[in-house]
């Protein structure tokens, strides 16, 4: 549910500046933004929060918080995507003269400020990309109903995307921080208007971190290794046919970790995953739940994985091309609800560097005359048995007795839409969780895929290896 209704006078004002007729690369939008910070509103709330996703379609990076909403409950993804629908129909483009933080960007660019970026840029104009429709909203979705989820549209961006480089502003216009969300003025967002007061930038890296104190916030590894063998036993019994099982661990280090330095350690070490920071979740996630790019949708399944040296395995052993095959097989009775026609090839080995996936890629290409947007797609196809387990409904159940614990945004649905619905929303897998009070401590989190005949020491070494991107990318 959302706490509050859209105010009638109420409107997103945003302007789109083209910087360059080139795309840049993540770390040239990243230096971008850096270099404009100064152009972010002093009225726009959590100043200091840092928006990042990066992919091969766009590559983003932001500041502050135009406007945000929550949402929980069984309805969770209608709710959002009615919130969308009404955020499109109150946004408006300006040109400008509202705001001299809107109206500095052109001289900051003319200045020579776009220097490091692909080529040199044009004088900057409004204009709208090839292949988005302003605004971009970002979102990051709740594994079960309880978990609050997010939508976000950031303060100031640049945004790389079409052969093009953009510089993003928008403000919420009549006072109210968000719509369908917090109100500016409750408890809540005491965090938002303390982030008004000058602090630290929350782009200039720090030096690198070391763990100081490692805990395990709800099962020891042994007793995860006992939960793997229960789940064996149910599977052995008839009771389901997979049940993806993650742990937890918490990591203290020795000082604030830069989320900067983090994304962009990902961007570079992993450029065939999805890199985000969207709320205190970040991550690189190998796996695509639903891509609408051009009305036409593709799904990425991943199941089924092994170190690279053991890779060819994964093409004949069958455990692993059962596991593969249930997961597929639940992406395609989800979207088969969509009336979507689909098309299945026969997986492939997907390299990661440190693992390597048995991956089917599901397209589709009759979005358009179904409606069917980015998010309603990933909403049906949410949760996947890649995550969850086989059948779904049983897996699930299963979870928190076995895992005991909230898995909360992890496995769950993050990414973005435009105002045509088009968009990528991955699986927030590879990813740890920043604790809200402390920039020093994080919350890693990895599963894997039990089967019948599942080796519980074997998953609990798959989980550390899926850990051990994200823990190098803390104490880069």
């Amino acid at each position: 549910m959302c706490s509050s209704s859209l105010s009638a006078s109420g409107v997103l004002q945003y302007r789109v500046s083209r910087l360059s007729d080139d795309d840049c690369d993540f770390e040239q939008v990243n230096r971008l933004l850096e270099q404009n910070q100064h152009l972010l509103s002093s009225a726009a709330a959590e100043r200091s929060t840092l928006t990042v996703w990066s992919g091969e379609r766009i590559r983003l990076a932001g500041l502050g918080v135009a406007w945000q909403a929550h949402f929980s409950g069984e309805n969770r993804f209608t709710a959002a995507e009615e919130a969308w629908r009404n955020l499109c129909e109150h946004a408006q483009e300006t040109s400008g003269g509202e705001d001299k933080n809107f109206a500095a960007a052109a001289g900051a660019w003319q200045a020579g400020a776009a220097k490091n970026c692909c080529s040199k840029p044009e004088n900057i104009r409004c204009s709208k990309p090839g292949k988005i429709t302003w605004p971009l909203v970002l979102g990051s979705f709740g594994f079960t109903p309880a978990t609050p989820s997010l939508l976000l549209v950031p303060a100031l961006a640049v945004v790389a995307s079409g052969g093009n480089t953009w510089l993003w502003q928008a403000r919420w216009q009549e006072g109210q921080a968000d719509f369908r969300g917090r109100q500016g003025n409750t408890p809540e967002n005491a965090k938002s208007k303390a982030a008004l007061a000058p602090q630290p930038s929350p782009l200039s890296p720090s030096n690198p971190a070391q763990v100081t104190h490692e805990t395990y916030p709800h099962l020891q590894p042994d007793a995860w290794k006992a939960a793997v063998e229960r789940a064996t036993t149910e599977i052995r019994a008839g009771r389901a046919e997979k049940i993806v099982l993650a742990r937890d661990k918490e990591l203290r280090f020795d000082r604030d970790v830069s989320l900067a330095r983090v994304t962009r350690y990902l961007a570079d070490k992993y450029p065939t995953c999805w890199t985000y920071a969207i709320g205190d979740l970040v991550g690189a996630s190998p796996e695509m739940l639903a891509s609408v790019n051009e009305g036409k949708l593709l799904c990425r399944v991943l199941a089924g994985s092994d170190v690279p040296s053991q890779e060819q395995r994964l093409l004949s052993d069958p455990k692993e091309r059962l596991e593969h095959r249930l997961a597929v097989q639940s992406a395609e009775e989800s979207l088969t609800e969509l009336n979507l026609d689909l098309e299945v090839p026969a997986p492939r080995l997907l390299h990661l560097g440190y693992v390597t996936h048995l991956a089917t890629d599901i397209t589709a290409e009759n979005l358009a005359e179904q409606a069917v947007t980015s998010l309603r797609a990933a909403a049906a196809l949410h949760p996947t048995a890649a995550v969850c387990g086989k059948p779904r409904e049983v897996a699930a159940e299963r979870l928190a007795e076995l895992e005991a614990m909230d898995r909360r945004r992890y496995a769950a649905p993050i990414g973005w839409m435009d105002a045509a619905g088009e968009g990528e929303w991955a699986i927030a897998l590879r990813c740890a969780e920043r604790d809200p009070a402390r920039a020093d401590t994080y919350r890693l989190i990895a599963g894997a895929g039990i089967m019948g005949d599942s080796d519980p020491q074997r998953e609990l070494a798959e989980t550390e290896t899926k850990m051990s991107p994200m823990l190098r990318a803390l104490q880069a």
